[in-house]
Parts: structure tokens; C-alpha cells; sequence
């Protein structure tokens, strides 16, 4: 027997009793992120396990543990605040979502500036926006999933964060987490990356791989990161854990400390899905951005040398195969643009169809609900607008902010 801290607990472990929280007693293998997650809320802090019964867990079976069952009887807590919120349609939350956006791409570039001032960081700056986005998530998560797509290509540094911190405010309430944890989440996913700042434009923008040297370089900013945000007053240890470990990976391959498995903790886990899934879809200047599906793919295939898999297929389930805002191809051959996820089927989104591909020519929008039983089309596959010389920004201001 093994004793080990909540922090790190991984899916495969085979809990044998739990400390730290009075009343709950629990054994039995770990089968999900989620069920990490309910440990922690309960209060344990320290575990036993028995490292004999470890597993290398296929976490697509249905079957649930003893362990599930002991802390799903505990008593289930009033809805907060945010919980009780009056839900809103994508397109009453849209211009709030729109503002908020702009209102943290505004936030991220004061906050480079101070830095390069030798002025601090704001904290309670960054909390505010991170609380708007959790608000917004609450009231309509795909709202803000679908501004977060619309890219600009020159705002690369500034958006990056942002939608990181979206995504980790989804992925944080899919699994459930305390939301003074989501907004520490939030606040540290849009911090994650501002030591960028110290690395030079030359190596930050280059058009092009990057020379073992420039490598080293770049590698550099997540330390700048983590210290910058140490000297930060009022900064969490959750929001300092997240910006400094988002590029470590399972294997111990990951930088700047080469951490593997349990000594990664859960939320870096977390970004570092997050983080990477940003990367790989989003648009830049000298590249097209890949679509969301290929990211996913990609997260599943890297999984679980450098990612969580239990966490890679809640993080799927949290934002949908395809995301409000991808665009994509129809069986009918005509281009749509995703608005809406339908939460009991990942590849039937509600789509906007607006372009007929094989005639070329724009067609008035139409909304359609891939779930309907009458609905005879469905999705082929995600495409980049490129392709089609389509201005996706244009529609989507036009059809889909204005309507």
C-alpha cells in the first residue's frame, strides 16, 4: 500500500481508503477525471492505494465502481448562484459574449504593455473578465465557443489566451468543478502565456520552423510566465500551477521541468489539453489553422503518452466534435456554419447552410437541426474557409451577430 496526495491521483489507481474528509469511506479503482474531482470536493487530501491492483485503464467501458457509488450518496449541495441562472438563447447571449471578448483581447494587450513598462499585473483585473466568461458559459456556453472561432490572424498572441481561458471555464464546468476553482482556472488560462512578452517578435512571429536554438528560446516564456505571475500580488497557486505547467506532458517529455505523470496535478492536466487544442486550430499569419476534429484527433492519438485520455474524451464531450463557430461540409455538398452543439449527440449540431459548393454561389442562410429525425443531411467533414475563398468573418457578422 501507497500513500499518495489528491494532487496526485490518476485514472487506473485503485483506491483502497481516502483521508481528509469525515464519514466517507471509499474504495475502488479510478475510472474518470470526474470521479478525481468529487474526491477533492469532499475534502480528501491524502489517499491509500494499492499499486498491485493499478490498471491501464479503456475508460469507453460503461462499468462504474464501488468507489462512484460511495461519493455520489453523499448529499448533493443547493445550486449556486451561476447554476440558478436563467439560461439564454445563442443569440441573446451572442452580443454579450462578443463584448466580453473584446473587452479581454483589450484587457491582454494593457497587461503586455505594463509589463513591458515595469509596471504589475492586475489581478483583480483578470478575475473580473475571467468571472464575465464563466457568467457567459453559464448562460450559454456555445455563445462565447463561437466567437472564440472567429479568428483574426494578426491577434494571434492576444486571442490565444483568451480562448484558453473559454475553453478551461467549458471544460471546468463539464466536469463539474467548485466555481471558485473555474474562475481560478479562467484567471490563470488567460495569464498562462504572458511571458510571451520577453521572447523576441523575431522568434515569436517567425514564418517558419523554428532552429534548435530559437526553440530554447521560446521554451523560455513559460518560465517568464511562472515568474512574472510569483511577483504578481493576489495571483493563486492554481492560476501559477496552470501557466506553469502547460507545456508538460505525461511521458516527462514536456518543458520547463520535465514532469511526468502524478507530479503533473489535474488542472495542469487540464490546460495542457486545452492549450494544445487552441494551437493546432487557430489561424496565424503564416498558417491556416487545422480543423477542430483533426485537434481532436490528434489529442487522441498523443493520449495518454502526453495527455490524459479520461480527460481528452471529457474535454471532446465538453466542447463537441464540432464546436459552434467550425465550418463545415455537408453530404449535400453546400458549407454551413455550426451554431449550436445538441448535448445528446456530438456530430448533430444546429448549422447555419449558406453556401452551395458545387454551384458556387451563396445561398440565403438557413437554419437546420442536424438531430431532427426529418432533418435528410448531416455533416461530411470540418473545412477551413480558405478552401472556398469564403469570409467567414463577413458571414458570421452579417448572418450570424446581426440576425
Amino acid at each position: 500500500m501507497k500513500t499518495i496526495t489528491i494532487d496526485q491521483l490518476i485514472c487506473g489507481m485503485y483506491v483502497v481508503d481516502a483521508q481528509g474528509a469525515k464519514n466517507l469511506h471509499v474504495n475502488g479503482l479510478i475510472t474518470s477525471a470526474t470521479q478525481i474531482e468529487q474526491l477533492r470536493r469532499k475534502g480528501v487530501r491524502l489517499l491509500n492505494i494499492d499499486s498491485s491492483k493499478q490498471q491501464a485503464l479503456e475508460l469507453d467501458s460503461s462499468e462504474e465502481s464501488q468507489f462512484t457509488q460511495a461519493i455520489s450518496a453523499a448529499d448533493t449541495p443547493s445550486l449556486s448562484v451561476r447554476q440558478s441562472m436563467k439560461k439564454l438563447s445563442m443569440a441573446q447571449e451572442l452580443k454579450n459574449a462578443q463584448l466580453l471578448y473584446s473587452e479581454a483581447k483589450s484587457l491582454q494587450a494593457r497587461a503586455f504593455a505594463d509589463i513591458t513598462n515595469g509596471k504589475a499585473v492586475s489581478v483583480a483585473d483578470f478575475r473580473r473578465c475571467a468571472e464575465g466568461f464563466i457568467d457567459s458559459v453559464f448562460r450559454n456556453q456555445d455563445a462565447l465557443l463561437c466567437i472564440s472561432r472567429i479568428r483574426d490572424k494578426d491577434a494571434y498572441l492576444l486571442e490565444h489566451s483568451v480562448n484558453v481561458s473559454i475553453l478551461m471555464s467549458i471544460f471546468a464546468k463539464y466536469l463539474k468543478l467548485d466555481e471558485d476553482i473555474i474562475v481560478e482556472l479562467a484567471t490563470g488560462a488567460l495569464l498562462h502565456d504572458i511571458g510571451k512578452i520577453k521572447v523576441p517578435n523575431t522568434i515569436l512571429n517567425k514564418p517558419g520552423r523554428l532552429t534548435e536554438a530559437e526553440f530554447v528560446i521560446m521554451r523560455k516564456h513559460v518560465e517568464f510566465s511562472r515568474d512574472i505571475l510569483q511577483q504578481t500580488e493576489g495571483i493563486s497557486p492554481i492560476s501559477i500551477d496552470v501557466a506553469a505547467n502547460h507545456h508538460e506532458r505525461l511521458d516527462g517529455n514536456g518543458y520547463p521541468a520535465g514532469l511526468a505523470q502524478e507530479q503533473i496535478s489535474f488542472y495542469a492536466r487540464m490546460i495542457a489539453i486545452v492549450d494544445t487544442y487552441d494551437a493546432i486550430t487557430a489561424q496565424r499569419v503564416y498558417k491556416s489553422g487545422q480543423s477542430c476534429v483533426k485537434a481532436l484527433k490528434i489529442l487522441r492519438t498523443d493520449s495518454p503518452s502526453h495527455f490524459d485520455l479520461a480527460l481528452v474524451k471529457q474535454f471532446i464531450a465538453a466542447v463537441g466534435m464540432y464546436p459552434p463557430g467550425t465550418l463545415v461540409l455537408m453530404d449535400s455538398e453546400k458549407l454551413a456554419l455550426v451554431l449550436e452543439n445538441n448535448p445528446n449527440s456530438l456530430t448533430c449540431p444546429k448549422v447555419k447552410v449558406f453556401y452551395n459548393v458545387k454551384q458556387r454561389r451563396h445561398l440565403t442562410p438557413v437554419t437546420v437541426d442536424l438531430a431532427n429525425a426529418k432533418c435528410n443531411d448531416a455533416i461530411k467533414s470540418a473545412v477551413n474557409a480558405d478552401e472556398y475563398g469564403i469570409d467567414i468573418n463577413k458571414f458570421f457578422n452579417q448572418f450570424i451577430l446581426q440576425s
